[in-house]
C-alpha cells in the first residue's frame, strides 16, 4: 500500500526508516509539542511497534514514510490509529522535519492520508489532538476541515509544563 500526491509518496514504515525516526523522535523542534524526548531504547521499542503490519480495529498505529517524489528523501511521518473499541473512528497524527515545514507538504500528505481513512478504510470520524501553542498543527487541521469539539485543561505534560490539549473532529464527507 503506498499513496501518491503530485509531490509526495507515503508508504508503511518500516525497519530501515530506524534513522528518520529517532532524528524526528528526538529533535526538540519537532517534540516542543508533542511529548518528551524519549531514551533510546524506549524509542526503538515504539519504532518497532509501528513497524508491525498495520490491522485496523486494533490499537495500532498505521505509520507511513513521507518522501518527497522529487528528491526521495525522507522529510516525516504521518498516519492514523484505530481504536479497538471504536471502529469507526482513527486518531490522526503527523510529524514533518523543520527544514521541510511552510511548503505545503503537511497539507498535501494529510489530504492523502484523510481520503485513504474515510475512502479506503471506512471510518467515519477522524480526531486530532492538538497541545495549545502548536498552531502551526491548529491551522493546517482547520485548513483541512477538522473543528475543535473539546478543549482539555491541564490535560498533558511536557518537561515541567502543563498544556491544555484541543481535540479536533472532522467527519467523513462522503457518507
Amino acid at each position: 500500500m503506498e499513496l501518491i500526491t503530485p509531490r509526495l509518496r507515503l508508504r508503511p514504515l518500516t525497519k530501515n526508516d530506524w534513522q528518520l525516526f529517532k532524528k524526528l523522535n528526538q529533535n526538540p523542534d519537532v517534540m516542543a509539542y508533542v511529548a518528551d524526548i524519549q531514551a533510546q531504547q524506549t524509542l526503538k521499542s515504539l519504532f518497532d511497534e509501528r513497524c508491525t503490519r498495520w490491522q485496523k480495529q486494533t490499537d495500532a498505529w498505521l505509520t507511513l514514510v513521507i518522501e518527497r517524489v522529487d528528491t526521495e528523501e525522507c522529510i516525516g511521518l504521518h498516519g492514523f490509529k484505530s481504536f479497538s473499541d471504536k471502529p469507526n473512528i482513527a486518531e490522526l497524527g503527523f510529524m514533518l522535519c523543520p527544514t521541510q515545514q511552510g511548503y505545503g507538504f503537511a497539507f498535501e500528505a494529510s489530504k492523502a492520508v484523510i481520503d485513504y481513512a474515510f475512502i479506503h478504510q471506512g471510518y467515519d470520524t477522524l480526531l486530532a489532538t492538538v497541545t495549545v501553542g502548536n498552531n502551526a498543527s491548529e491551522q493546517l487541521l482547520n485548513k483541512l476541515g477538522f473543528t475543535v469539539f473539546q478543549i482539555i485543561k491541564q490535560n498533558y505534560q511536557i518537561g515541567e509544563q502543563i498544556f491544555d490539549d484541543l481535540q479536533l473532529t472532522l467527519h467523513n464527507p462522503h457518507r
